[in-house]
């Protein structure tokens, strides 16, 4: 029976996790072997148009609707200098209606069609997730051809002035909400001037004040347009009829300018040691160790990734364990490695009672990281991370639609590196990391050398903090 269970395919398996309730003895079976269906691929077929948008087919006759994700490389580390915050102001104003498909009617298909359409915008990319019934697929085709089309003239004074209003009561919610500020504030330290990633994806509130709707129009013609996009078409679709329809959507529509960064980073300088404090109101303590390391797609992206399920994936991981378990006053913990495509950092989160010193959880932290580095992990640790990894990665990809689905990973995947199975290859990687590359994953990212040390303390409790 179990031989048969972990036959079924990779996301089918994982609901059936999620539906039962497993005993002790079973968990124990399931963690500590490896997974069936951990080398799932989705099936997919891939066209260039002329004018050099890159359109990626993933078909699923089991659903009745069809998703489309349009992806530009239009994230906000493309804002101008001192204008932080146009490329999320260009994304939202994408949303509020195209010039065939004005602000009502997309309400409209909304509230009657059973139609959805959502768009992010992050430091790399903006992307727009519409889904529809799979008999309005021209009609969605339509739709966001439009868009691509006219995407400047989607910011109107009123859609400028409605969207800034609302980034003002953010920045203002962020100014009064505890720690909620922070963020930006570790940005700050961790990016010298002038880098794409010192500023969060809403920008600085001062810049605000700078901007105007031409600002927007103008990174909406520089940034949107087909050959800077990446298109993929998921779902219930005739695949006898799609490249047609696609063709007679998109073709016509100029090619506008690729966006591509010159070079991507893949030396490694250890960033030093710095440390600040950060005093609000706050009833606990929290230590943020965040330690610089390497872009989305580098040879070292997959280990550093295994190395943060090890440490805390599940309640069998070693921070876990030996920190968070092991102490009463220890409230939670989180850790993953966040890869973007030019940079990325590898952060360790722990919340504790405001009792607890910070300076005693740092060098707890610091001799577990030195003993990872020193003596690697077992074999049985590393195959218990794979599997929790595993879950993480499928469970979303039940789904075919919307944001962290199939279809958008396959997109991404095109947006980043011109293939789709881009994502999939670096979690096959990830999954082949050993004892041994995460030892030197850690000896190498993971030391007092490369570390921005902040404390979270109560006001006027400064006496908890680190002093590294």
């Amino acid at each position: 029976m179990l031989t048969a269970l972990l036959r079924i395919s990779a996301w089918r398996y994982f609901a059936c996790m999620k539906k039962r309730i497993i005993s002790a003895f079973a968990l124990t079976v399931i963690l500590c072997m490896p997974l069936a269906g951990q080398d799932y691929l989705p099936q997919f077929e891939t066209m260039a148009l002329p004018n050099g948008l890159a359109v990626t087919l993933h078909r699923d006759s089991t659903v009745s609707f069809v998703s489309l994700n349009m992806s530009y490389r239009a994230g906000s580390s493309r804002d101008p200098e001192g204008k932080t915050g146009v490329a999320n102001i260009a994304g939202e104003s994408l949303l509020t209606g195209t010039k065939l498909f004005p602000r009502e009617e997309l309400i409209r298909l909304r509230t009657e069609e059973d139609v959805s359409i959502r768009a992010q915008t992050t430091v790399d990319w903006c992307s727009i997730a519409s889904v529809f019934p799979a008999n309005q697929l021209e009609l969605a085709l339509m739709i966001e051809a439009d868009r691509l089309k006219h995407a400047e003239n989607t910011a109107t004074v009123e859609v400028f002035d409605a969207i800034v209003a609302v980034l003002k009561r953010e920045h203002d919610r962020r100014a009064r909400k505890p720690l909620a500020s922070l963020r930006q504030q570790i940005y700050d330290e961790l990016y010298s001037e002038g880098h794409p990633y010192r500023h969060s994806t809403i920008g600085y509130a001062a810049d605000l004040e700078k901007l105007s709707v031409k600002d927007v129009r103008t990174f909406l013609k520089r940034y949107m347009s087909p050959s800077n996009a990446c298109l993929t078409i998921s779902g219930n679709f005739d695949p006898e009829r799609i490249t047609a329809l696609v063709q007679g959507a998109f073709s016509d529509i100029p090619a506008g300018v690729v966006s591509r960064w010159k070079t991507l980073p893949d030396e490694f300088s250890p960033y030093g040691q710095a440390a600040f404090i950060r005093e609000d109101r706050i009833e606990y303590n929290q230590l943020h160790l965040i330690f610089p390391s390497v872009r989305l797609g580098h040879t070292d992206d997959a280990a550093l990734k295994a190395l943060a399920a090890v440490l805390n994936a599940s309640q069998y991981a070693i921070l876990r364990q030996r920190i968070v378990d092991a102490n009463p006053l220890v409230v939670n913990a989180e850790v993953y490695q966040s890869a973007q495509e030019i940079g990325g950092n590898f952060w360790i989160s722990v919340t504790v009672k405001p009792e607890m010193k910070l300076q005693v959880l740092y060098d707890q932290v610091m001799r577990l990281l030195t003993s990872l580095a020193e003596e690697g992990v077992t074999e049985e640790e590393v195959l218990v991370a794979r599997n929790h990894s595993a879950l993480d990665f499928y469970t979303p990809l039940e789904a075919v639609y919307s944001f962290g689905g199939r279809g958008d990973l396959l997109n991404l995947g095109m947006l980043y590196a011109d293939d789709p199975l881009f994502h999939f290859d670096l979690f096959h990687l990830q999954q082949g990391a050993t004892s041994a590359s995460l030892r030197r994953a850690a000896a190498r990212y993971l030391t007092a050398k490369n570390q921005l040390v902040v404390s979270c303390v109560p006001m006027g409790k400064t006496e908890y903090a680190v002093s590294p």
